[in-house]
């Protein structure tokens, strides 16, 4: 009796140490879902067209961005033209909607949160591996309806929780934490449409949604090139 007890035991304990991950060995399959390691290190610099729907409104915009370094996004809406960059821990921006017809330093908490998008999207926790940022595996829970890994990521702007796709290891959305000006929020993100572009596996749209917003922001992503040639002076401030 006590041996069938012990082979009971061992039969159920196989598969719960067969199937245990580390946050390691997740992140590791959502590199290679993307393209594998080589393929995301060799992407020094990315530009591409988005489109964006909010409330009914339909806005366009061209993002250029450095990798790690610099970014500049252009949106065009109601006529009017929007401007936000960040170049290393400076940022400007341009945004006639709220009376700023003249470049502005942007306060030094929104260059922290801005230059966290000096990365492709998708790969955000290619990223925090590659920076050393401390991960927690949360657990395994349930995001519209599918099976996802929870991990949650210590940034320097804040911390994120990624939800990575169980069977496809693909990210399928996140959930951050930011604090600007004093007050903090919280924005969620869901990816989807996945697209493969020069080897690279990546989401062409996504959706944000925050109680700071008048409504959820559908983006789109189109035009995605690798690797295009940037000049430095874009990111320049005008004085």
């Amino acid at each position: 009796m006590k041996k069938q007890l012990i082979t009971l035991v061992a039969l159920v304990a196989i598969p719960a140490l067969t199937f245990a991950q580390t946050a390691d060995e997740i992140i590791n399959k959502n590199i290679t879902a993307l393209g594998g390691a080589d393929k995301v290190a060799a992407v020094k610099s990315v530009q591409f067209e988005q489109s964006m729907s909010v409330m009914g409104m339909d806005m366009k915009g061209k993002v250029t961005t450095v990798i790690g370094q610099s970014s500049r996004t252009d949106i065009s809406v109601m006529g009017q033209q929007m401007t936000q960059v960040v170049d290393g821990d400076k940022g400007w921006a341009i945004n006639p909607m709220a009376g700023a017809t003249s470049a502005q330093a942007l306060p030094d908490d929104q260059v922290k949160i801005q230059k966290a998008n000096t990365y492709i999207i998708g790969t955000e926790l290619a990223t925090a591996k590659s920076n050393k940022y401390p991960v927690e595996l949360v657990g395994k829970e349930k995001l519209n309806e599918k099976d996802v890994f929870n991990l949650k990521v210590t940034r320097p702007e804040g911390v994120v929780n990624y939800y990575v796709d169980a069977s496809t290891y693909q990210l399928a959305g996140s959930k951050a934490t930011i604090s600007v000006q004093g007050q903090s929020g919280e924005i969620k993100s869901q990816y989807g449409n996945y697209k493969t572009i020069e080897g690279l596996t990546l989401p062409s749209t996504v959706e944000l949604n925050s109680p700071a917003m008048p409504g959820a922001i559908t983006m789109t992503l189109s035009n995605v090139v690798l690797n295009p040639k940037v000049d430095s002076t874009i990111f320049a401030m005008p004085k």
